[in-house]
């Protein structure tokens, strides 16, 4: 195979297993009389090759399918397209190859590239296994999160002793709930982070009941649980979060990405204070001020006005959701917090901010700059940066982790490092829990699998905005 030049048909089908008879979203790739599929697109390595020598190519039995038969093969391929279109074109491209004469030469080609592509996949799996982990591989330790469909839990690594955070999600919830997209988002856009103000993704495997998310574990505690214990923070706490949260927001949005998903619950403090985003499940990849998105996502208090408008959103939604954030961290509650929800987003809309007597000037004047409805005039990284309010902040410093957080969690050399989550969660005894085999839809989560290198310690930072 010519990896270099171009393939003459290449796409997306699903084609059904022959040792598991479960239907597999795989990269094909048409050329000349061979078909080779890859596990994902930008794969270099194929799984297989169908050799299209004297071969039918025929209707199947449910809708888009087509079978491949053929003197050479081993078995009938079972393939389904996605659409009507991806069917005609691909049954057409695939007839027109077949058609082609075969000589010995085709035959004999055939027999050395199956040979040589069962070699490589079999030593690609034998290096792949030296690389995985299982859920063997850990010590459960303590619960201390939970969500609607995933549990969070500390747990140690047996062979290196280390410390994580697992989140733990039920396949079939995922898939009953609509949350597939949501879920490969997270994982995939986690794989490419390295900031340090962003949690790092450590694994990512799977069983065929469950999904498995291994992170760094921080053990300062969501600000959620900050806020619920002192109502308020102070002006230099406020700022600091703040100021770390705006870095990792400029860092996002240089990648593409917008988070769509801050509050308190999903900003976690690490050991020495400094916060973390969490959470990228509602995160949006590749967009840009040209591509708006339209996904009505997010928290209901800290929803940006062009979002509940639907009429397409960019970058500038955090920026909202950071003015929403400070209010909260300095007044206690959202500006726009009411116990119906529809007045919220009324608030939202229409009205103007009430601020509190104790809230600055200068903290004023930033929350008002963020909350500028119309998103074409609201702050965005370089007019943070140059704010008043962050007059002494460092920012080269701040990134570097130089500055030292107004709140650094307190633990004794013996102590249980788990006091700032929930005790509703920590009290749960650690387990594994029951759940069974999706149906259907098993294939969503092919790519799941990350084997990151948990002791490196490299990390891409922003570049800052002069």
């Amino acid at each position: 195979m010519a990896a270099f030049d171009p393939p003459d048909f290449s796409g997306f089908l699903r084609k059904r297993g022959g040792n598991i008879k479960l239907y597999r979203r795989r990269w094909f790739e048409l050329r000349g009389k061979y078909l080779y599929y890859f596990k994902a697109q930008k794969h270099n390595r194929p799984r297989g090759v169908i050799a299209l020598l004297n071969t039918k190519i025929q209707n199947g039995t449910k809708k888009h399918q087509f079978t491949i038969s053929g003197k050479y093969l081993s078995r009938t391929y079972e393939i389904t397209a996605e659409n009507e279109t991806d069917f005609k074109e691909w049954t057409q491209e695939l007839s027109r190859a077949a058609s082609a004469k075969e000589d010995e030469r085709d035959v004999k080609e055939f027999k050395t590239m199956e040979r040589d592509i069962k070699r490589d996949t079999v030593r690609a799996q034998s290096l792949y296994a030296l690389k995985t982990v299982t859920l063997q591989d850990f010590d459960l330790l303590k619960v201390i999160g939970r969500g609607s469909f995933a549990k969070v839990m500390k747990v140690k690594k047996k062979d290196t002793g280390e410390i994580f955070a697992m989140k733990i999600l039920k396949k079939e919830q995922v898939i009953d709930q609509e949350a597939i997209k949501q879920t490969n988002t997270e994982n995939q856009i986690l794989q490419h982070l390295h900031h340090p103000f962003i949690v790092q993704l450590h694994y990512a495997f799977q069983t065929l009941e469950k999904l498995y998310l291994v992170m760094e574990y921080l053990p300062g505690g969501e600000l959620f649980f900050h806020l619920k214990e002192l109502e308020t923070f102070n002006v230099e706490k406020a700022r600091f979060y703040a100021a770390e949260i705006a870095l990792a927001f400029e860092y996002l949005h240089g990648k593409g990405i917008i988070y769509r998903d801050l509050k308190p619950e999903n900003v976690v403090l690490d050991r020495q204070g400094n916060v973390k985003l969490t959470d990228f499940g509602l995160a949006k990849n590749d967009s840009q001020e040209n591509s708006p998105a339209y996904t009505f996502a997010g928290a209901p208090e800290y929803l940006a006005p062009e979002i509940l408008k639907g009429k397409g959103h960019a970058k500038s939604v955090d920026w909202w959701t950071l003015g929403i954030l400070l209010y909260e961290m300095l007044v206690g509650v959202p500006p726009f917090f009411s116990e119906n929800i529809n007045e919220t987003y009324e608030a939202i809309l229409k009205k103007d901010v009430c601020y509190p007597k104790e809230v600055t000037p200068d903290a004023k004047d930033l929350i008002e700059g963020l909350l500028t409805k119309n998103p074409d005039d609201r702050l965005n990284i370089a007019g943070v940066r140059r704010h008043p309010f962050f007059s002494e902040i460092d920012w080269e410093k701040l990134l570097a982790k130089q500055i030292t957080a107004p709140f650094v969690p307190q633990f004794e050399e013996d102590d249980d490092d788990t006091k700032y989550f929930d005790t509703e969660f920590t009290r749960e005894k650690p387990a594994d829990s029951f759940a069974i085999v999706p149906k259907s839809g098993a294939d969503s989560f092919d790519s799941y699998d990350f084997f990151g290198t948990p002791n490196s310690t490299t990390s891409t930072t922003s570049t800052p905005n002069k």
